[in-house]
């Protein structure tokens, strides 16, 4: 059973570029990726985005238009952010060689985000820690710049070719982004009444375990475990105190 690349949804933020817009578009219906959303994106109703998406106008048509990231990627499984810088606290990368093993899975019954930031700057650091996973498109380090639409082609390029034969299992009832980020909520509630930030913050943890709850792809069961598992620490650790 090959994966269903309709439950992948392309996420374009801050563009810019109409023509790029166009661009996108005809080429996520070249390899069969149907979902579109922008971020606050310019105006892309006129004559220039439609003629760069010919043939494919459908899609740009039904593209979801959101006023925050946060909006455009709750109701997914997995977020994925494309991005060409790899700083100290980037470490889940990924290259687009690996990208199907992470995101095929998710497809069967549920859906996963792929991010472009802007033309300019890409993804803001605040935006990345949003993801759970980020994929790096080599390129020659005298010019590692891409086209919005060409990084989108790159890699709608490469799941379109491996979904022909699928490499991965599958595994059934995905969490959702939503869910995933209740749990790190009630983890960050847990360690901040034990005292565990009591001597910094807790962004740099959270952050962590959201990047490992990301590779992990948690499914339903695995999320009410963890659940329990922290509900289980707060309850020894606060009955602890209450002994001294």
């Amino acid at each position: 059973m090959e994966p269903d690349l309709r439950n992948i949804r392309i996420v374009l933020v801050e563009p810019k570029g109409t023509f790029n817009i166009g661009s996108v578009v005809r080429v996520m219906k070249n390899m069969e990726l149907s979902e579109l959303a922008l971020v606050n994106p310019a105006d892309f109703h006129n004559e220039e985005t439609y003629q760069a998406s010919v043939g494919a106008q459908d899609i740009l048509k039904k593209a979801l238009v959101f006023a925050t990231i946060e909006d455009a990627i709750k109701d997914t499984n997995l977020v994925v952010g494309t991005t060409r810088r790899a700083g100290k606290l980037r470490r889940l990368f990924c290259s687009v060689e690996e990208l199907p093993e992470r995101v095929f899975p998710v497809l069967k019954e549920g859906k996963a985000a792929i991010l472009f930031g802007r033309e300019e700057s890409g993804l803001t650091n605040r935006e990345t820690d949003l993801c759970n996973i980020l994929v790096n498109i080599p390129s020659s380090k005298n010019f590692p710049s891409l086209n919005l639409s060409h990084a989108v082609a790159v890699v709608c390029y490469k799941l379109f070719t491996d979904a022909i034969i699928p490499r991965v299992p599958y595994f059934s009832k995905p969490v959702t982004t939503t869910e995933i980020e209740g749990l790190l909520d009630y983890i960050q509630s847990v360690f901040s009444d034990i005292g565990f930030f009591s001597k910094g913050s807790p962004d740099y943890v959270i952050s962590l375990f959201r990047k490992i709850f990301g590779r992990a792809l948690l499914d339903q069961e695995e999320i009410k475990n963890l659940t329990y598992i922290f509900h289980r620490l707060y309850g020894l650790c606060k009955g602890r105190e209450e002994k001294q």
